[in-house]
Formats: structure tokens, sequence, C-alpha cells
């Protein structure tokens, strides 16, 4: 007992041995970030696509459900509130630089981004799609969605009264009626039940994109009035293409990791006696009770990408079919630990130790250090990309309400989802990737590039264009990244990739604006710290105290 109380003591009493490398490449990485983000600030040009929302969903739920009553006289409405973003038109507005020229003139009156409310009564068995203004809760548009209706009308409205009652309407949202000419809707798709009038403003185009009014009607009412800008086919067809290349490089990217799985397999079965398959099951559970969290977690943006906001049924598939997926990835994941475990044991090398060693506490500590270090460098240079990017090959971004912590159940759950990256995509792309290149080409560089090009097809879908331009910048990621693992191994590698989007996804709930989610961002600006602070100390509680007269090991932070 008293020796032991010595060894803690001792521990506590240790001088810290600082990487003074490390440091450099942390100031540098500070540096470079805040100066480009000054450079942002003094760029006279277009606003940010769109600011965070001034009021609450249930306000906007309020405010729909209060159109609704007012409107079609429905007396217990439910209501449900997704996030949505009209990302074809803020592509447009950004790639020709008339973002704001577009927000001067619209932005307040039909923004980009917004709150999209379902408002159903199934007692009238009625239901609507309501567009409420994220930050006055304005209703700027809306259109009764007619699957819950059963009969059909036996006649619609006459066009003459119809238009008629379009012009009141275009009218009472500020804008004269005789600058509306009405245009043949060729692309009409409505239901039988329901006649659609388009018009097109005459004056003040965006651009090449025009104001077009989209007016629904049935048999005796109005039952939607949205507004669109007819943008130009040579964009939407430019946007198609860069849409399917990254299409085509994420299914590429698919494909090499699936070999690389394969592969896996068949070195685990070579290399079996050099593996202790025990070592990769926590990992793939932390993976995979995480991403399951995340999957359900993601409901509201599942209801999204579904395209019928009131369809629970469609969504709970969804989850479901992802959740098989995750199990699909979670066994891949499995596979690229242990055969990494037997490829590096083959040559002689231990990048990845083991809790049963007694240096393994040390190397938690110093890769918790030099994690946050190295993922302040990369953060640094990951600006400078996106800012030379932005000047120089006319990079673009938009919102996507599919991946937006705005269409979570729990937006303080998501940066969890950091782990899930570091774990899964360090041990397939680092810890099995590198080496299996290693032996095909026996070159460090080019067994760190090619899964690094591999990994970073995988991340063309985000809304970033041209999409050529992601697959440079996490490809460089990717390198640097390659030789933190070559030079310290496994461990430092997941600290570094997890200290980075925590940082990211953390600093995300700062703009929710609420105390408890500035608060969840701080935790998880946190929490790598406290990971690897917490598996040293319990590391350090199992070890044997050390041998009288022994001095006691040396703690080296980065």
């Amino acid at each position: 007992m008293i020796e032991n109380r010595e060894f803690r003591r001792e521990l506590t009493m240790q001088r810290l041995k600082f990487n003074r490398f490390l440091l450099l490449l942390a100031c540098i990485g500070m540096f470079l970030y805040l100066g480009v983000s000054m450079l942002y600030g003094l760029r006279d040009e277009e606003p940010a696509v769109a600011d965070m929302p001034s009021i609450t969903k249930q306000q906007a739920a309020d405010s729909a459900a209060a159109f609704i009553r007012q409107r079609y006289e429905l007396h217990n409405p439910q209501t449900y509130v997704v996030y949505q973003s009209k990302k074809e038109r803020s592509g447009y507005f950004q790639k020709e630089h008339l973002l704001e020229a577009y927000t001067k003139q619209y932005g307040e009156k039909f923004p980009i981004d917004y709150y999209q409310v379902s408002v159903k009564d199934a007692t009238a068995k009625r239901q609507f799609e309501v567009d409420v203004n994220y930050t006055n809760s304005s209703i700027i548009g809306w259109h009764e969605n007619l699957a819950m209706t059963k009969t059909k009308s036996t006649s619609l409205m006459s066009k003459t009264k119809a238009d008629t009652l379009a012009k009141l309407e275009i009218r009472q949202m500020g804008f004269d009626p005789e600058d509306f000419s009405q245009v043949d809707n060729a692309s009409n798709d409505s239901p039988e039940e329901q006649l659609t009038l388009q018009y097109e403003k005459r004056t003040q185009p965006i651009g090449e994109a025009k104001l077009n009014v989209r007016v629904n009607f049935d048999q005796t009412n109005l039952t939607g009035f949205n507004v669109s800008f007819g943008l130009p086919n040579s964009h939407l067809d430019w946007l198609n293409q860069q849409d399917d290349s990254a299409s085509r490089m994420t299914w590429i990217s698919m494909g090499f990791t699936l070999l690389m799985t394969l592969a896996a397999i068949v070195f685990a079965i070579i290399y079996r006696k050099l593996i202790k398959f025990s070592r990769g099951l926590l990992l793939t559970t932390i993976f995979f009770v995480i991403y399951i969290m995340n999957n359900v977690n993601m409901y509201p943006a599942f209801r999204v990408m579904s395209g019928d906001t009131n369809s629970s049924e469609a969504v709970w598939f969804t989850i479901v079919f992802m959740s098989v997926v995750t199990v699909l990835l979670g066994i891949s994941l499995y596979l690229s630990l242990v055969a990494g475990i037997g490829l590096w044991n083959s040559i002689g090398l231990n990048k990845w130790t083991a809790w049963k060693e007694d240096k393994f506490g040390q190397e938690v500590y110093d890769g918790m250090g030099r994690g946050y270090l190295l993922a302040l460098f990369i953060l640094g240079i990951q600006q400078v990309l996106f800012y030379t990017g932005e000047v120089k090959f006319d990079v673009w971004s938009v919102n996507d309400p599919a991946d937006s912590v705005l269409n979570m159940l729990k937006p303080q759950l998501f940066p969890l989802m950091a782990w899930v990256a570091a774990i899964s995509e360090e041990a397939t792309f680092r810890f099995l990737g590198i080496i299996l290149f290693k032996k095909l080409f026996r070159n460090n560089f080019i067994a760190i590039l090619l899964p690094s090009v591999i990994w970073a097809a995988s991340h063309t879908q985000y809304p970033i264009y041209p999409v050529y331009t992601r697959l440079i910048e996490v490809t460089i990621i990717g390198i640097i990244l390659g030789y933190v693992f070559l030079k310290y191994g496994f461990i430092t590698a997941i600290f570094v990739h997890a200290c980075m989007d925590s940082i990211l996804m953390g600093l995300s709930l700062f703009s929710l604006g609420h105390i408890s989610d500035v608060l969840a961002g701080i935790l998880y600006l946190a929490l790598p710290g406290l990971v690897g602070l917490g598996l040293a100390w319990l590391h350090g509680k199992r070890r044997k105290p050390p041998i009288p007269g022994e001095p006691p090991p040396r703690l080296e932070v980065l």
C-alpha cells in the first residue's frame, strides 16, 4: 500500500517534456487560421450564405399552425419542423457572384435557408407544407399535400377565377401583379385534383434568374403559393455534372475500400498467428454504438431526405437500412484492425500499443497532447486551402439540410461522431491502408498518398464545388495524417483526427446560441483531453509499483 502511494506521488511530480517542433507547428497553424480569418473579414464581398435561425422550431411551428388555422379553418393541427435550404439557388448566386445582389433584393422576404413545417389535421384529413422565414416567423410559401386526400374533385376552378385569386395573393405578398406574366407550366406535375398556374416576374432578375410564382387551386380555394427562381439550364447542367463526378468518385472510393477489406480478410488468415483477435472488438463496439445512436439522432434529416416530411414509416425504414450498413462498416473496421496488427507485426513493427504493455498509458497521454497540437496545425492548413480555393478557383459551398445540426433530435450528441470518423478512417486508411500499399510499392510516400486519395474521394459528396477541390484538400490532410501515423503510431493518429473533428463539431454547437449548446461545445473541445487523461490514469492504476530505487518514467506530453 505504501509503495503504491509512493508510486502515484512520484507520477504526479514528474517533469513534463515538451516537443518544441510540435509546439511550433501548432503556433503556425493558429497563425494561419487567425490570419486567414482576418482576410475573410477584410474582403468586401458577398455575405455568408446564411445566418443561424433567430426563432426556435416551436415558434416556427406556432406561426405555421396559426396561418393554416386562419386560412383553412383547421382546428387541431399537428406540426413537425425541419430545416430546409434552396441549395441550387444558393449555388447559382454564389458561382456567379450574385449573392449580395440577391440578399439585398429578396433575401429578407425569401431567404435561402428557412424552416419547413408539416401541418396535419387528421380529422379533416388535410396536410400542408408551410415554409417559414427562420429570422422573423413570416410565411414565405405553402402548399397542400394531397397524398391524404382520397376523394377526387369532380371539377376544378376556372382559370379566370384562379388568375384573379392568384394576382390578389401576389399583391398580398408585396408585389405588383402587373409586373407578372403567366407562363406555360410545361413541367406540370400537379395531381388531377389540383390546378396550377405559374407566373414570372418581368423586371429585376438576378443575373439570368427570374422570380417565379407557382399557385395551386382545388375546386374552390387557393391551396398553395410558392416562390422560386428560374435558374439557367447551363448552371443546372453543370451542377448535375459536378454531382455525377462526386458520385463516381465516391463509388470508386467504396470499390477500393471493399478491395482493401477483402485483402484484410486474406492477410488476417495468413498472419493469424501474429494476431490477438480480441484487440479490435472494443474500438469496433465504440464505433457501432455511436453510429447507431447517430442514425436515430438524424431522424429529422432522414425526413428531409425522404422527400415527404410526414412519412415516419419511410424514415424508420431508412434508419433500419442505415443501421444494417453500419453493421457492415463495423465488420470492415474490425477486419482492418486485426489485419493491420498482423501486417505490421510481420515486418517487426508495433504501430498500435496494447493495453497490457507498460507504455500504453504513456502512449495515450502523449498521443492526446500531440493530437491537439497537430490538429491546430491541420486546421490552419485547411483554412489556407479553403481561402485559396475561394480566391483562385472560385470554390463555393452550400448548406446541406441532410447534414445540419438543425436537423437532429439532439444536436449535442453530434460531435461524438468525431470518434467514429477518427477510429474507422484511421484504421482503414492509415493502419491498414499504408501497410498494404507499402508492401505493394515499398515506398512510404506512395503508401501514404494512395490511401489518402481513396479516403479523399469518399468526401467529395459534401456540397463544396467544384468537387475536385475537395479531393485535393482532403488528400493533403490525409498525407499529413499518414506521416503522423508513421512517426507516432495509431493511437496518436486517432487523437489527431478526433481532436480536429471535435474542435470543428464542437464549434458548430456554439452557433446554436443556447447556453446549454455552448457548454456542450466546450465539453467536446475538451473531450479528447479528458479521454487521454482518463485512459492514462486508469492504466497507471493497473501498473505495478516501481522497484525501490528505480526512477519513475518520464512523461513526454508531446
